[in-house]
């Protein structure tokens, strides 16, 4: 049982080892035949190695960059939103003080208020942060407004699609 545990432990430890990246390729420091075979595959692998993680930070570099452009047109928009929101309630807090000074004047003349108490109503939603799927440059569905145009499976036929959504309603959900 115990050794069971610590070999299955001492491999996973030998395979974490090996994911580790090398910077140098003779990195256990003993002689090799730089014209050799598996010295030659080993420096080609290399290359390749460094070469597509060079190619994902760019990529990743691009994302980062079309988020930020993204993310700055969000906050200019979501300002505007909290504006907008802040505008309404003052403007209801105007209306609410004005029917306030009428509550009184009508309790003075012992009447009823003129009109009903104000309401503030609903303010606009948070807008929802935008969402860039990969590395592709791909924006998430909602961002650009179009559809995709998927086949859910149903080769193109949305007739039988909507047939079998009819018995809960009549509800389509994509």
């Amino acid at each position: 049982m115990f050794c069971e545990r610590l070999s299955s432990q001492l491999a996973a430890q030998e395979e974490k080892q090996k994911k580790r990246k090398k910077g140098q390729l003779n990195g256990d420091r003993l002689p090799r035949l730089l014209t050799g075979d598996a010295f030659y595959s080993l420096v080609v692998e290399h290359e390749e190695m460094s070469a597509n993680e060079e190619e994902a930070c760019k990529a990743c570099k691009k994302l980062r960059d079309k988020r930020a452009g993204l993310m700055e047109a969000w906050r200019d928009a979501d300002k505007k939103r909290l504006e907008r929101n802040s505008s309404r309630r003052e403007a209801y807090h105007h209306e609410l003080a004005l029917w306030t000074e009428e509550c009184v004047r009508a309790k003075v003349e012992k009447r009823r208020p003129g009109w009903a108490r104000p309401k503030l109503g609903k303010l606009e939603s948070p807008i929802p942060k935008p969402v860039v799927d990969s590395a592709d440059g791909d924006e998430a569905e909602g961002d650009n407004g179009e559809e995709d145009n998927e086949n859910h499976g149903n080769n193109g036929n949305n007739e039988d699609y909507t047939q079998d959504n009819e018995s809960d309603g009549g509800s389509i959900e994509e």
